[in-house]
């Protein structure tokens, strides 16, 4: 099913910037998705995918930027928080 770009988005992050100790992971990314889209995140290693869902899971906190999830902005300072919002992730293996 193609996405509806009418329809107002389910996930936005805008300009999400963290910082580690001696690391920018992430500069100002934006990310959208829309009902009806499926997405890949593909990188080599250490481009920040990985950062990037942490992020919108709870798991780091981001330095800059926004969170909107179905229309109200977010800040998620724990797995919880995302996850009474909607979001988690399956991970592909467990450690």
């Amino acid at each position: 099913m193609p996405a509806d770009t009418a329809l107002p988005p389910v996930v936005e992050m805008t300009g999400i910037t963290i910082r580690f100790p001696g690391v920018l992971a992430l500069n100002a990314v934006d990310f959208t998705l829309r009902p009806g889209e499926v997405h890949s995140l593909m990188g080599e290693n250490g481009a920040g995918k990985s950062t990037l869902i942490k992020a919108l899971t709870g798991v780091y906190p981001i330095d800059s930027g926004r969170i909107v999830v179905a229309g109200e902005e977010r800040v998620f300072s724990s797995t919880a928080d995302a996850q009474a919002a909607g979001i988690s992730t399956v991970y592909q293996e467990v450690n």
